[in-house]
């Protein structure tokens, strides 16, 4: 029987998301056996600095790469939108399994019932840009805290609302707390979220076993969205949406930016991630 170590953050949430993985990866590899290694990250540590900033110099998952490159674990799972676009040369993104609800939700109140000048917790410049731009009466505070000390905050009345993935929600079974779904014309979401990545060692047997679970067609979205971050130079603490899907055979990829030349939205097709991202960028103005 062969054993492979899983390294996640200590969070309800990245732990559900471990076990999916190494479920999947015991559906296709009969007779492996999946150990959980629990990680604490520097970003879980600190709880002075944004959540933004630290998801932009990769504080969720160095910790968890680390463990690979050390042997301490033979792979990582994330949720690919912590996932920094430049990574460690000693490791490949080994396979990427499953998409979950790419969407921002409103916890707490529906758009529509939040308070004049209501409170709503968030502290991602996307979101805050997006949500102003439907109710430009609104306030915005960062909440920090795991998915279950956020809704607590909401539960408390700490704020009358906060914005979260409704990914982490589906896979914690706390979709009964959603309130409002923002559609992509309203809320275009971050690149990879909802998505997970599974790393590896580069040229590892740990890497082949891992590209068992990959989905490709999901892969070359999750390219567009990241290729868009990656040519703009955007990272977490900057405003920008990316959301790539399939249209018959073509990449459609919807954006949003905002910044010092103002909010912009644009939807483009193309047939490679390197032909959406070169006609985004154009629509764009980046």
């Amino acid at each position: 029987m062969t054993e492979v170590r899983i390294a996640t953050r200590r969070s309800a949430l990245a732990l559900v998301q471990a076990v999916r993985v190494g479920d999947l990866l015991c559906a296709v590899h009969p007779g492996l056996s999946v150990r959980l290694v629990e990680v604490a990250s520097s970003g879980d540590l600190d709880r002075k600095a944004s959540i933004s900033e630290l998801t932009e110099v990769g504080a969720f998952v160095r910790s968890l790469q680390e463990a690979v490159i050390d042997g301490r674990a033979d792979l990582a799972v994330h949720s690919m939108k912590d996932l920094p676009v430049a990574g460690p040369e000693e490791l490949v993104l080994a396979s990427v399994p499953e998409r979950g609800s790419p969407f921002d939700v409103l916890v707490g109140s529906s758009l529509d019932e939040l308070p004049w000048a209501g409170l709503v917790g968030t502290g991602s410049p996307r979101r805050v840009e997006q949500l102003l731009e439907l109710r430009p009466d609104l306030r915005t505070i960062e909440l920090r805290g795991n998915v279950d000390t956020r809704l607590r905050k909401v539960a408390d009345g700490e704020v009358d609302g906060a914005v979260l993935a409704e990914a982490g929600l589906d896979r914690l079974g706390r979709a009964e707390m959603i309130a409002h779904r923002f559609d992509l014309a309203q809320m275009v979401p971050a690149p990879g979220q909802g998505a997970l990545a599974v790393e590896a060692r580069a040229g590892s047997n740990f890497a082949e076993l891992a590209a068992a679970i990959d989905d490709n067609s999901i892969r070359i979205l999750l390219e567009t969205e990241r290729l868009l971050l990656a040519e703009t130079g955007a990272g977490c603490r900057s405003a920008l949406g990316a959301y790539a899907t399939w249209h018959e055979e073509t990449i459609r990829l919807d954006a949003f930016v905002a910044d010092e030349q103002g909010r912009r939205r644009a939807v483009v097709f193309g047939e490679t991630p390197e032909a959406v991202v070169a006609v985004a960028r154009k629509e764009l103005r980046l």
